[in-house]
């Protein structure tokens, strides 16, 4: 049972720990603390874990001194907000600019990378992407603040899973398409680059197949000792200690996918730039990743389910808001969305992060799909 401790916000016991959950209501805080309790059986477990959910979706953050698990974090993303420097007035009506857009993508020659390069990327990310020319200079420094931006060692992720990262290089993941309306706070909108009425872009793509086949590897190990109890886990959480070369393998084949994840954010970036240049400069605001497992040697372990890794201040998009991060959820926020409850947004009045302005779809539709998955 959750008990209600403030506005949006309800806590439950666990077996090691306290779970702190927010959401919009009682109902949905109620789902989101069962789904939460397995997490709070982690060994050497930092109070509290903590879980944001709404209708749409749900997040988990677990921290640990001693362990890692690979069943408490998903897989890594990266999430893109692209701002263009002219009115979506100026780019033509309103309600065609999605299919505009999904036309000019699909004619786009996107540039191959075999399993050579997708090692390379598992590496550096985003500055192999800079160094290839897919991405500028300046972008780097969005992708680069925070252990989350972490890279890892291609040989932890396995054959299978460079093949399927070759395979899935195009994949376009999603794309949405906004005007930005409303301006919450000027300030940190003026900071973003953001005006009221301007062509706004939103990219989420994932680590696809290269990030399941990794991880899943991992976790076949990882169960293995576990059921022989070498690592003296709890039952049905597969866990291993911070020191162990299973830990290790499994922070590092997080990062190699992470890695991966961003540099597919450039690629769809590098599109989208090939596919406007002619009408309007895109600029990159801001970049943020999401999942994954950021920790050290017999240290601190961070597992993300669901949630964005963005700290105070950092802007990101939740749901149909650009957002500045509150720096609660040890550094981590909900990229879903919730509505609003009587004029108050969750989201921000739980203290998770700040609206700074609101996203409008263009004519009713919001997601491009521009090439074949």
């Amino acid at each position: 049972m959750a008990d209600h401790v403030a506005d949006f916000e309800w806590r439950g016991e666990g077996e090691e720990a306290e779970v702190a959950v927010y959401a919009p209501d009682a109902a949905t805080a109620e789902r989101a603390l069962e789904r939460t309790l397995p997490a709070a059986r982690l060994p050497g477990i930092i109070r509290p874990v903590e879980a944001a959910s709404s209708q749409e979706g749900f997040g988990r953050v677990t921290v640990s001194e001693t362990h890692a698990s690979p069943d408490l974090f998903a897989a890594p993303r990266y999430g893109l907000l692209i701002v263009a420097e002219v009115p979506v007035a100026n780019l033509g009506t309103p309600g065609e600019l999605p299919r505009l857009l999904a036309r000019r993508l699909s004619e786009v020659s996107l540039p191959e990378v075999g399993e050579s390069g997708v090692r390379e990327l598992s590496e550096s990310g985003a500055g192999w992407a800079a160094g290839e020319g897919f991405i500028e200079e300046d972008d780097l420094s969005f992708f680069l603040p925070g252990s989350a931006a972490r890279t890892g060692d291609p040989d932890s992720l396995g054959r299978r899973a460079l093949a399927a990262g070759a395979r899935d290089w195009t994949r376009p993941g999603r794309i949405g398409i906004f005007g930005v309306g409303e301006i919450l706070d000027s300030d940190a909108a003026g900071e973003a680059g953001l005006e009221e009425g301007v062509l706004a872009l939103v990219v989420d793509v994932g680590a696809e197949d290269l990030g399941r086949l990794a991880l899943a590897g991992h976790r076949e190990r990882i169960v293995a000792r576990t059921v022989r109890g070498d690592f003296g886990s709890p039952e049905g959480l597969p866990t291993a200690p911070a020191d162990t070369e299973e830990a290790a393998d499994l922070r590092s084949a997080s990062g190699g996918a992470a890695g991966y994840a961003a540099g597919r954010a450039a690629l769809v970036l590098y599109a989208l730039r090939r596919s406007l240049r002619d009408l309007t400069p895109l600029r990159l605001r801001a970049a943020w990743p999401g999942g994954g497992l950021e920790g050290e040697e017999g240290g601190r372990h961070l597992h993300r389910d669901g949630l964005a890794a963005v700290g105070e201040g950092g802007i990101f998009v939740s749901g149909l808001r650009v957002a500045a991060g509150g720096g609660r959820m040890f550094g981590s926020a909900p990229p879903f969305g919730t509505s609003e409850q009587e004029g108050r947004w969750p989201w921000e009045e739980a203290g998770l992060c700040v609206g700074v302005s609101v996203l409008e779809p263009l004519g009713g539709r919001s997601e491009v799909r521009p090439w074949t998955s």
